[in-house]
């Protein structure tokens, strides 16, 4: 049977009480807060409120927490779309057809389906969660090294095509970023790598600071030649009715809102993947799969509903993972895991056969959560979305304070509010030389994944390299990275020609 009944039917009796809405609209807003704020991210929100919890029943204390997860996923797309920021590693995405809807006045109505995709997506995440928690996990239990190397090398070209304009700078910048991603102390030998005698690159580059470098200071230095974010003569002013057509509108993109989910589940059940992988490849399907009048990267609404579907449907997946075998696919997850420690759970096999109650309780209040979030986000979004009317003078400085202090608050070193300034040096320089960040951010980003793919496979299989071959997942991700590498070269001739 795939889902207990009985079991569902208890946890709805541990959640039936008035604390849960108390609870998920206080996580929630939390959540998006901390989404929306540069250098902060749910991971930081769900450590900061990880003490309150103590002395909480377990149930609540992970209502609460999980709702701050999934707010952080939805707030970090508002201010990708308002300022070109992603508040969240997974909202990279959100900002290459987003921000350029902001800039020609259609802010609103992006954020509009935004929230609306984040919704569809979150939800079905935990649709497919209830019923198919198992073959998710034996779906994931499939991917070994040979997998995961060539997944990651996979997901590489693939995404790294999406903006790049020449094969060879997007190859060139990929692979710059997995040897970035490596810096720091190898967790197999101990030994720190690449750190140049700086002691805080012995535990590398957090992510939050390397992403909102390249994203958000560029944009903040081209912001101080414009006077407004958005052409003041074309920004209209806030209207609720603008939100609500962003909404309607996302219906009329179902394909890519299945496809965005089915993507999104099937990344997030992966460890280490997360949310930015999967955005990023449910974008660069859906510019595969464009009509001739569709333009991504010029403020196609298709493309923030292809990147926030898969986004948010990752939660699904991710929880699917924590809650069956104990392992984290995200930071955020990591740190529930410490929660669920908290209150004497360990996540694993066992956690459903001893709380299989609590588990359906959690997944049925996750679901509610998803109806909150729609009105929560509306709600922190359209106030929001009167920054564009706010002089660059004014906002551009402000947003660099924040992102310092929101750099400074990942590790409380002022070293990292130097490295994040010299992290937007090079982002400006890659944008400048037109070399296309996203091919370095999923670099960086599975770098020193495939680097602990790449030990293990040689602890398992030491120099045959036909197991890539035997095995059937890598073969065919093999003979799919072939024929991808073939594409693009075909493509890029013929564009030059």
């Amino acid at each position: 049977m795939m889902v207990d009944w009985e079991a569902f039917a208890g946890g709805l009796q541990l959640i039936a009480t008035w604390k849960t809405p108390v609870l998920v609209f206080a996580g929630m807003m939390t959540g998006l807060i901390f989404g929306v704020i540069p250098g902060l991210t749910s991971s930081i929100g769900i450590a900061i409120i990880l003490p309150v919890t103590f002395l909480m029943e377990p149930i609540d204390a992970l209502v609460l927490l999980t709702s701050v997860y999934t707010g952080g996923l939805t707030g970090g797309g508002i201010t990708a779309i308002l300022i070109n920021t992603p508040g969240a590693p997974g909202a990279i995405a959100t900002t290459f057809d987003g921000y350029p809807m902001t800039q020609k006045g259609f802010q609103n109505e992006a954020l509009g389906l935004q929230i609306t995709s984040s919704v569809i997506g979150g939800f079905s995440g935990y649709i497919f969660l209830l019923f198919f928690i198992h073959a998710m996990v034996r779906f994931a239990l499939q991917f070994g090294p040979s997998e995961m190397i060539f997944l990651t090398v996979f997901v590489l070209i693939v995404i790294g095509a999406v903006r790049g304009r020449s094969l060879a700078r997007t190859l060139f910048i990929g692979i710059f970023g997995l040897l970035v991603g490596t810096i720091g102390t190898s967790e197999v030998t101990g030994i720190v790598r690449g750190a140049m005698g700086f002691d805080g690159l012995e535990d590398g580059i957090p992510r939050v600071i390397c992403i909102v470098g390249l994203f958000a200071v560029p944009e903040m230095l081209n912001l101080i030649t414009r006077g407004f974010i958005a052409d003041i003569n074309v920004a209209r002013a806030q209207d609720i009715r603008k939100l609500l057509r962003g909404v309607q509108d996302t219906f009329r993109y179902i394909k890519t809102i299945i496809r965005g989910a089915l993507i999104g589940i099937s990344i997030g059940t992966l460890p280490a993947a997360g949310s930015t992988v999967s955005c990023l490849l449910s974008y660069s399907q859906a510019k595969r799969a464009a009509k001739k009048n569709q333009h991504f990267g010029e403020g196609e609404p298709e493309g923030i509903v292809a990147a926030e579907t898969a986004n948010n449907a990752s939660e699904g997946g991710a929880m699917a993972i924590l809650l069956a075998l104990g392992i984290p696919g995200s930071g955020s997850t990591a740190v529930l895991i410490a929660a669920f420690t908290l209150h004497g759970l360990v996540p694993g096999p066992r956690l459903f056969q001893d709380n299989a109650a609590m588990v359906y309780g959690l997944i049925a209040a996750n679901l509610f959560q998803m109806l909150i979030l729609g009105f929560a986000a509306l709600f922190v979004a359209f106030y929001l979305a009167r920054v564009v009317f706010v002089p660059t003078r004014i906002l551009a400085p402000c947003l660099m304070i924040v992102m310092a202090m929101g750099a400074y608050s990942v590790r409380n070193m002022f070293f990292d509010v130097y490295l994040l300034f010299f992290v937007g040096i090079l982002g400006w320089f890659f944008r400048r030389y037109d070399f296309p960040t996203t091919s370095f951010i999923i670099g960086y980003i599975l770098g020193k994944n495939l680097d602990m793919e790449f030990y293990r496979y040689a602890s398992l299989f030491g120099s045959d390299i036909t197991v890539f071959l035997k095995r059937p997942i890598s073969a065919v991700l093999f003979f799919m990275t072939l024929l991808t590498v073939a594409l693009q070269i075909h493509r890029y001739r013929k564009s030059d020609s």
